[in-house]
């Protein structure tokens, strides 16, 4: 229970996914995503601590103006430490689906705004960290860019089904809220550009059930904030860094707590 919790959860793969995501316009093309993200758990469950490390594959494809596919395939690594043993498991986690639509995309001067509904499901496909469960997604992500500032913001819920072993997780809230500013070139849009990230990052989720009955050491409440930066050396490559650095670390029970994370990222638009 304590590997699973920490990676079949949705917002392992999804909360570094979608979000970024909302700051890439383009149209009958596809982009290639990937990042590395460690996350280091120390504290809330004593003599117990647990190093994860998630690297999801996403594709984005573009085949009509205003509507983006995107699928994502998150291979996890959980290495643990704990009074009788420790371990080490690695497996690809379930996949997930998105099919995200311009509702309103208003073109401007050095920027745009856009309103962008999404519809998607997380996918049993297998693994040791696949819990079996088919969870539909919806969500809605706000992109308003006057350059040199950009204002991202969204939101996402799961609705959690009943999976192996008759365990259900928790329904799933996330929210985001990232401010990005052009450092350099200054003045100018120019390539190679290099941009300074501030981003809030929210996790709500409910608690788990086992058999109908809920569990006590689950669910809760996780704040972020993530600062980093961004460097596009051509205008079809962005490298990314991130720091998430928990705020807020309200979760029922006994669970483990995140300590500390890192994210290293590349996007490559072909």
């Amino acid at each position: 229970m304590l590997v699973a919790g920490l990676a079949c959860s949705p917002k392992s793969a999804q909360a570094q996914i979608v979000a970024p995501g909302g700051r890439t316009v383009f149209n009958q093309a596809v982009m290639i995503r990937s990042f590395v993200r460690l996350d280091n758990f120390a504290e809330g469950v004593p003599g117990v601590r647990v190093r994860r490390w998630v690297n999801p594959y996403a594709v984005v494809w573009s085949p009509y103006p205003h509507l983006n596919l995107t699928f994502v395939s998150p291979l996890v690594s959980v290495q643990g430490e704990t009074p009788v043993e420790d371990f080490t498991t690695t497996s690809f986690s379930d996949g997930f689906l998105f099919a995200r639509y311009d509702l309103v995309r208003h073109i401007a001067r050095r920027g745009y705004t856009r309103l962008s509904p999404l519809v998607g499901a997380k996918l049993p496909t297998g693994g040791a960290f696949g819990n079996g469960s088919v969870d539909p997604i919806g969500g809605l992500v706000l992109s308003h860019v006057r350059d040199p500032h950009w204002l991202v913001t969204d939101f996402q819920f799961t609705y959690t089904t009943e999976g192996e072993n008759s365990l259900r997780f928790g329904n799933q809230w996330l929210y985001d809220v990232a401010y990005v500013y052009r450092l350099l070139p200054w003045g100018d849009l120019d390539i190679p550009a290099l941009y300074v990230v501030v981003e809030l990052n929210g996790e709500h989720e409910r608690r788990a059930r086992l058999n109908g009955a809920r569990l006590a050491n689950t669910g809760g409440n996780l704040v972020f904030l993530s600062p980093g930066i961004e460097f596009m050396p051509t205008n079809r490559l962005v490298l990314e860094f991130s720091s998430p650095i928990p705020v807020r670390r309200d979760l029922n029970g006994q669970q483990l707590r995140p300590t500390s994370s890192f994210i290293l990222g590349v996007r490559w638009l072909f």
